[in-house]
């Protein structure tokens, strides 16, 4: 959105810009600087809603056309950045560069760096050839019993997230809030401006939205390099004393008639 129409709005709707300002903790200067911009932010523009106490969608009303009830009016707007750097091998083939857990936190900061890039050891595996692809470590036990803590996910390339993301397949999400988070996915972005994570633990660790604008790179999981192989009779063993409970139920509900 052009910040020259959200000025007027403003002011239309009988708001300061210096009390919006102080709000925001900036400047009237710096606020005047940000509404110079012809494609504002998202999160910008929400704030700016938070600060004069209405909804965003009150605030566009008339530049879009719709309803300030229609929650689908905004689709916040998503950055797609190729990764810059991909290492090669002798026969100038792709390698796959992998991030371990240690590398993880400087992973953020190095995005884009060819030489922190190159000092990632990379890999070559059999039946990946056509696309992007990129290797992490997997930290924590939220996507247990399918992915372990240790485990290698290998992920390709996904450019156009916001309308690729499938529901309910797995995803290497890169964001500046939370790091690197392997997780299922709920793709919500065009109808409420959200992107859902949902972990395979959901005992432990329960659902939540992501915020578009700290998203920095997705990695659709393709496959995996397992270590630990959970013991399938466990998950037998859990079903059959299920059973076992319903049936004795059933039984005493027999009894007692």
């Amino acid at each position: 959105m052009d910040g020259s129409y959200l000025r007027n709005r403003i002011k239309e709707l009988g708001f300061d810009q210096a009390s919006i300002a102080e709000s925001l903790n900036i400047s009237p200067q710096a606020f005047n600087s940000k509404l110079q911009a012809k494609d504002l932010k998202f999160s910008f523009i929400k704030s700016v809603a938070k600060a004069i106490n209405k909804s965003v969608y009150y605030l566009l009303e008339e530049e879009s056309g719709h309803s300030k009830n229609d929650i689908a009016l905004i689709e916040p707007k998503v950055s797609y950045e190729v990764p810059k750097t991909v290492t090669v091998d002798y026969q100038g083939q792709d390698n796959i560069v992998m991030v371990p857990i240690p590398a993880q936190a400087g992973y953020l900061n190095g995005l884009g760096d060819p030489e922190y890039i190159e000092s990632l050891p990379a890999y070559r595996l059999p039946g990946l050839n056509n696309g992007t692809f990129r290797m992490f470590e997997v930290k924590g036990h939220s996507m247990y019993p399918t992915i372990h803590a240790g485990a290698i996910a290998v992920g390709e390339w996904c450019e156009n997230w916001a309308d690729d993301i499938k529901d309910n397949r797995i995803y290497i999400i890169v964001s500046k809030d939370d790091g690197i988070v392997i997780k299922r996915c709920l793709n919500r972005i065009k109808k409420y401006g959200n992107l859902f994570l949902k972990s395979d633990n959901r005992a432990e660790y329960p659902s939540y939205p992501i915020d578009l604008d700290s998203v920095l790179e997705v990695w659709e999981l393709k496959t995996a390099l397992i270590w630990n192989f959970q013991d399938p009779a466990d998950l037998y063993d859990r079903v059959t004393d299920m059973e076992a409970k319903i049936l004795q139920l059933e039984t005493k509900l027999v009894d007692k008639k």
